[in-house]
C-alpha cells in the first residue's frame, strides 16, 4: 500500500463516522441532500457493511459515482446484488449495477451524474466547461478509472 493509499484509508476511518453521525442526527438536512449511507453485503465476509456516498436521485432511481481505486464498489459486482440506503433519514431498499470500464454507457451515465452534482467533479478530476457541464475530453481521460453505479429502488 502507497503512502497515498494509506493516508486516504485514515481520512476514510476518521471522517466516514463523523458523516455517517451527522446524516443520522436531526442535523442532517444540508447533507442529506446529495450523501446517503449505502448498506450492503461483503461478498467475501458476508459481514453487513456500510459507506457514506454522494449520490443523485431521479424518480425511483439513485445514481452513486466511485474511483476504482475504492473497494466498497466491488461487492455490487453481481448484478441485482440488493442494497439498503439511508436518505435523508429514510430507508430505501433497492438493486444495484454496476459499470466499470469505459464504455459509451458509463461516460453517459458519469455525465448525468456530474451535470446534476457538478461539486464532484473535482473529486475525478472532471472538467467542467461555463454551463458546469463536464467537458468531453475530460471525461473521456478519466472514464476508465470510474465506476458507475445505479440503484433500481424497490
Amino acid at each position: 500500500m502507497t503512502l497515498a493509499e494509506r493516508l486516504e484509508s485514515l481520512a476514510y476511518k476518521i471522517a466516514n463516522p463523523f458523516i455517517k453521525a451527522l446524516l443520522r442526527s436531526p442535523l442532517h438536512r444540508q447533507m442529506s441532500a446529495s450523501v446517503a449511507i449505502l448498506h450492503f453485503r461483503g461478498r467475501k465476509s458476508g459481514r453487513e457493511l456500510d459507506t457514506p456516498l454522494s449520490y443523485v436521485r431521479e424518480d425511483g432511481t439513485v445514481f452513486l459515482l466511485s474511483a476504482q481505486t475504492t473497494v466498497w464498489w466491488k461487492n455490487l459486482r453481481e448484478e441485482g446484488t440488493p442494497v439498503t440506503l439511508e436518505i435523508a433519514r429514510e430507508t430505501l431498499h433497492g438493486k444495484a449495477k454496476l459499470w466499470e470500464g469505459d464504455s459509451y454507457a458509463l461516460r453517459a451515465r458519469v455525465h448525468r451524474y456530474i451535470s446534476a452534482l457538478p461539486r464532484d467533479a473535482k473529486f475525478y478530476a472532471i472538467e467542467l466547461d461555463e454551463n458546469q457541464q463536464p467537458v468531453e475530453e475530460s471525461l473521456a481521460k478519466v472514464a476508465p478509472e470510474l465506476v458507475f453505479v445505479e440503484i433500481t429502488l424497490d
